[in-house]
């Protein structure tokens, strides 16, 4: 038995109600307009998750300015991402970072749990947990291990049977290089019919902008996944952008997405043009660790990823840093 079901029962629905009951942030009330961070996971050197770092970083994310020029946006954290190393931490690490982290943020943050796994039934016992502990929302991937077997009727039925019993809305999040599997523009709009299935977050700029519009009647958010494509993501109708990129350079894109928000599209462009390079670096030529190498160089605790993922070179830190003071960031 997972000891987050002995820290869920203790909370109880108190802590339920704390985060679900007040302010309105069941599926009616969640929005997705804005820039969500997702946390990288600093360690200590015993491989411990760092929490004293954690809330080093915490700090500074809390004064970034993520509220528009025309209307409030939403200021978000996602943990436990693809980016947080999400595969590398513990059911019972998951929830112990979404319940500390909670504590570190403001009451008017939204905060999401990546909760994946491979089977409905743990799916749904994690994200009842995260939602209990402190979770907003929860972000999960198709099941990919039997992903030869995988059906759009048997993904429909996984994803609606953890919409029905979690207390938190859902976001789909279609990552296709992790799990080998593409959920159809017709499968999702279809999710996107159930009340607490309230979005997905998607890295094919020609699907976003179909999704937006097959759903543009329900109450359904689409978000990028990667914030070298956000502006064009916005101008086709996303509500924003869940990327790894704004855990370092969280002020320019959260500039950029109120500048477009504000119609000045033309200055939201000259600030997309300068992230370009940097996130194609990091998110796919680096990755978790070209992340923390950044984030080091930026004055953020990063630190080593957990193995097996290996550092970085040496070669790879300094274009890292040579990209960051080209486009003017360092």
């Amino acid at each position: 038995m997972y000891k987050m079901r002995l820290l869920s029962n203790a909370l109880g629905p108190r802590a339920l109600g704390r985060r679900h009951g007040h302010g309105g942030r069941g599926a009616a009330g969640f929005d997705l307009g804005g820039v969500f961070v997702p946390i990288p996971t600093p360690y200590q050197k015993n491989g411990d998750v760092d929490y004293g770092a954690l809330a080093a970083n915490f700090q500074r994310w809390e004064k970034i300015p993520f509220r528009g020029q025309t209307a409030p946006l939403s200021l978000g954290y996602c943990v436990g991402g693809s980016n947080g190393e999400g595969p590398y931490l513990s059911a019972d690490e998951k929830i112990e970072m979404v319940s500390k982290i909670r504590s570190m943020i403001g009451n008017d943050r939204l905060l999401i749990a990546g909760t994946t796994c491979e089977s409905t039934k743990l799916t749904c016992d994690l994200s009842k947990a995260a939602a209990e502990v402190g979770a907003d929302g929860v972000l999960v991937m198709s099941p990919f291990y039997f992903k030869t077997r995988m059906t759009e009727d048997s993904l429909y039925k996984h994803f609606v049977t953890l919409a029905d019993s979690c207390p938190a809305p859902v976001i789909v999040y279609n990552m296709v290089p992790v799990t080998g599997i593409d959920l159809s523009i017709g499968v999702l709009k279809k999710m996107a019919a159930h009340p607490n299935i309230v979005g997905v977050k998607d890295k094919d700029m020609a699907k976003l902008a179909a999704l937006v519009t097959e759903t543009r009647n329900l109450q359904f958010q689409v978000v990028a996944g990667s914030a070298s494509y956000l502006l064009a993501a916005m101008l086709v109708g996303c509500s924003g952008g869940i990327n790894g990129l704004a855990a370092v350079l969280g002020e320019p894109l959260c500039k950029m997405h109120a500048l477009a928000m504000d119609g000045q599209w033309q200055k939201a462009l000259e600030l997309q043009r300068k992230l370009v390079n940097i996130d194609l670096l990091l998110m796919q030529e680096c990755g978790p660790a070209g992340l923390k190498a950044a984030m080091e160089l930026l004055g953020y605790s990063g630190g080593a990823c957990r193995s097996p993922l290996p550092p970085i070179c040496d070669e790879k830190v300094e274009k890292i840093k040579r990209t960051l003071e080209e486009d003017g960031f360092l």
